[in-house]
């Protein structure tokens, strides 16, 4: 636990050196490995980041890796065995997730509410012949931290590498969001990484789950909502954890933080495109947990609500969506069906011929140049052709 706390204070410090990059001749650089593709590595190093041409590295270490293959062996085969959750947080420790690591102990404590080891490694101290566990000053059995987590006030707060997760769900259903949030995660930058160079997130994402309608922030009647302003996601899953909600409001997250928060920039992404990927990526989720994401999985329900509208509108018009046509207006639903349908036609409709374009337009969009004009230039196709083409892979995949 004491190597766990020093690695937490040595990263609020600024000190992350986690990530080691051994360059050809054996020298070694420690910090945080932003990039790696195959011209280059980008590294942090207190604070500073390093370009390193990749033909100089020999291998790079990064905690992310490690991130990576405890996600892979954390199977819900395992998740039920306190000799497999042991060892899975011993690999956390070693992987040097300290986050993950705890929320695995308190997995075991579902398991065993008596797993010394588990209370021990999460610094729970006896009294009176059992353990305690700290909350606001407080000391309280396990069984009463199970209860007392159900006001917001004293709810779940478990860290991982990339969120800092806050909720009044039940303990197994919030240990299991930590996960998939993280498998989320991945599955963003599996998809958009590549294409936009995209680099590591090193400060942790907010992510507010709220069990019960009181505790969730007027909103309208909305059921979950970004706020870029302060980098927080809210859910209200007082009837149940919407995947399609969740999934959809973590796009949004991502997308914001990778564009302009790590990057020390401001901005907006065009909503059409913004809300097209978060359903985009939501609606191509499947299973979990755990979660899996497969890439241009069909979503005939937006489909079939746009072929069967008879309100549709222009493709002009959905380029020119602003952040309030999604806010208000009988026709919600259809926008958010629309801005969806044109992302899939643009990754792959034509036989993907659009894709590339789309992408060198998003890459704009990264550097504060995605407007319409340079999407036109970027796809190299005049509106009214490129509309009848959308319209046709939306009339296809209705069917």
């Amino acid at each position: 636990m004491r190597a766990a706390w020093l690695l937490c204070l040595a990263l609020a410090l600024g000190g992350d050196e986690r990530d080691r990059v051994v360059l050809k001749g054996g020298k070694e650089l420690r910090g945080r490995i932003l990039l790696v593709d195959g011209e280059r590595v980008v590294l942090r190093r207190s604070g500073r980041d390093q370009e390193l041409a990749r033909a100089t590295v020999e291998r790079t270490e990064s905690v992310r890796d490690g991130l990576a293959a405890l996600l892979e062996d954390a199977r819900p085969s395992r998740l039920g065995r306190l000799d497999e959750l042991e060892l899975l947080a011993a690999r956390a420790d070693e992987y040097g997730l300290p986050g993950e690591a705890a929320a695995l102990r308190w997995r075991m404590l579902l398991v065993d509410p008596t797993c010394v080891a588990a209370h021990e490694a999460l610094g729970h101290r006896r009294r009176g012949g059992r353990f305690v566990v700290p909350v606001g000053g407080r000391q309280v059995t396990p069984e009463e931290r199970l209860v007392l987590a159900r006001d917001w006030g004293s709810a779940w707060t478990f860290g991982s590498l990339h969120y800092e997760l806050c909720t009044n769900l039940p303990l197994g259903e919030t240990l299991d969001l930590a996960l998939e949030l993280e498998r989320l995660y991945a599955a963003f930058f599996a998809l958009l990484g590549p294409e936009l160079a995209l680099r590591e997130v090193c400060t942790p994402m907010r992510f507010h789950v709220h069990a019960d309608r009181a505790s969730y922030p007027e909103s309208g009647g909305e059921v979950g909502r970004y706020d870029p302003d302060t980098d927080t996601v809210v859910v209200d899953a007082s009837t149940g954890l919407e995947p399609l909600t969740w999934t959809h409001e973590a796009t949004h997250q991502l997308l914001s933080v990778t564009a302009f928060r790590e990057r020390g920039a401001q901005g907006e992404i065009p909503p059409w495109v913004n809300e097209g990927l978060a359903e985009y990526v939501a609606t191509g989720i499947v299973g979990g947990p755990p979660l899996a994401f497969q890439a241009g999985l069909s979503c005939t329900r937006h489909f079939l609500l746009q072929q069967q509208s008879a309100d549709a509108h222009d493709l002009k018009r959905v380029l020119a969506f602003s952040s309030t046509d999604f806010q208000a207006g009988g026709d919600r639903l259809l926008k958010y069906a629309q801005s969806y349908t044109l992302v899939h036609f643009l990754l792959h409709g034509e036989e993907g011929r659009h894709r590339a374009g789309f992408f060198a337009w998003l890459r704009l969009v990264y550097a504060g140049r995605g407007s319409t004009t340079e999407l036109g230039k970027c796809l190299d196709v005049e509106w009214k052709p490129l509309e009848r083409a959308w319209l046709a892979h939306v009339a296809r995949e209705a069917r």
